[in-house]
């Protein structure tokens, strides 16, 4: 659950108030859409007085510390349902965690832009067309953000086998596979991804709550009600 908590609140933190957030934009995907800033606006964020604090760094600090926090959560996950069903387990586990690595990368990339707020003013005007060419998605950068949303694919073929290891509810699991597909289907636009990234997050609650309290799988009582396994 922390994990798409994190993003959630990374992707919400891009958005300056309420209403900002709650115009949505329905654009295509993968084409530039919501609030993804032209190359100018970008220069002008990163050499702003906060050196892009606010509406670059801290919203992807979020996204970045929760990476690390996804990997470990599929790999017990996996574990948990290896038995019942353990192409599901070794498949899922692997593409979120290749997906996550490539997605690190990819942040790792962005993060490094703000050192461009080191030069002097003088200079920044001349910053333009490099900056327009380094934040082109194409080439290697291009690849990784391609292969980063198997960490959303993986999170979709875990979520279809684990009510089939009694780990999660047939409603929960449809939760977290809808919040997945909602962040694949409007990729770049963050206030649909906050929303995918919430809804992935109350699915994956009450399995949340019942590892902290030692025991994750369904009482076997529920087992014959909620787990029917979701092909």
């Amino acid at each position: 659950m922390l994990g798409p908590l994190g993003l959630a609140i990374g992707w919400a933190l891009n958005y300056r108030g309420v209403g900002d957030f709650f115009t949505f934009d329905l654009s295509s995907p993968y084409t530039g859409s919501g609030k993804s800033s032209s190359a100018e606006q970008f220069l002008a964020t990163i050499t702003g007085a906060d050196g892009g604090f606010r509406y670059l760094l801290l919203p992807h600090y979020f996204i970045y510390a929760a990476m690390p926090v996804i990997i470990a959560a599929v790999l017990y996950l996996a574990f948990l349902l290896y038995r019942a069903a353990p192409w599901r387990a070794v498949i899922g586990a692997a593409l979120t965690t290749i997906g996550a690595v490539y997605f690190v990368g990819v942040l790792g990339a962005w993060l490094s832009f703000p050192v461009v707020g080191s030069v002097s003013p003088d200079e920044i005007a001349d910053l333009g067309p490099v900056v327009r060419a380094l934040t082109t998605v194409q080439g290697v950068l291009l690849v990784s953000t391609g292969l980063s949303v198997l960490v959303f694919v993986g999170l979709i073929v875990l979520a279809s086998a684990l009510t089939r290891g009694g780990l999660l509810s047939r409603w929960s699991a449809i939760a977290v596979i809808t919040g997945n597909a909602l962040i694949l289907a409007f990729a770049g636009t963050e206030n649909w991804m906050t929303i995918g990234a919430l809804v992935t997050a109350t699915g994956f609650l009450p399995l949340t709550v019942r590892t902290l309290r030692g025991n994750p799988a369904i009482s076997p009582r529920r087992v014959s009600d909620t787990t029917t396994p979701i092909a």
